[in-house]
């Protein structure tokens, strides 16, 4: 698996301040997205995919992604907000396992970035889904 993009900070801004931005869009990501109640069962465990097994992701809108796995089953992540620019984005987006080492994309749990308009979006809810064949 590849490793995570790195973009370096734009001209004149230093590595802290870029860093300081950062970790502050992904604060204010997480305090809008925190939704108390909204999660069907607290108690149950998230659904977690291991990403060595992707083949390939379908961007259906902007907020839903399937994720087509080498053993032909399809998972479809439900986005609890829609992201910016996700199907219009040509380059994709980058995501990070969600535990560093275990290889493994868990639902609700992760953010990712689309790779042209650099919005950071979070992951939602996995449902495993039956596509149809293409004829």
């Amino acid at each position: 698996m590849p490793p995570p993009a790195f973009y370096p900070p734009a001209a004149g801004m230093s590595v802290e301040s870029a860093m300081k931005r950062c970790v502050l869009g992904l604060l204010l990501v997480t305090a809008c997205t925190h939704q108390p109640g909204s999660v069907e069962n607290a108690n149950a465990a998230p659904v977690c995919i291991p990403a060595y097994n992707i083949d390939h992701t379908h961007i259906s809108d902007d907020s839903t992604i399937l994720f087509y796995m080498r053993d032909h089953t399809v998972w479809k992540n439900t986005l609890p907000f829609p992201c910016y620019g996700l199907k219009l984005d040509s380059r994709g987006f980058t995501y990070s396992p969600t535990d560093p080492g275990s290889d493994t994309i868990c639902s609700n749990l992760m953010t990712f970035q689309t790779n042209t308009f650099h919005s950071i979006c979070e992951l939602g809810t996995f449902t495993k889904v039956t596509v149809p064949a293409h004829s």
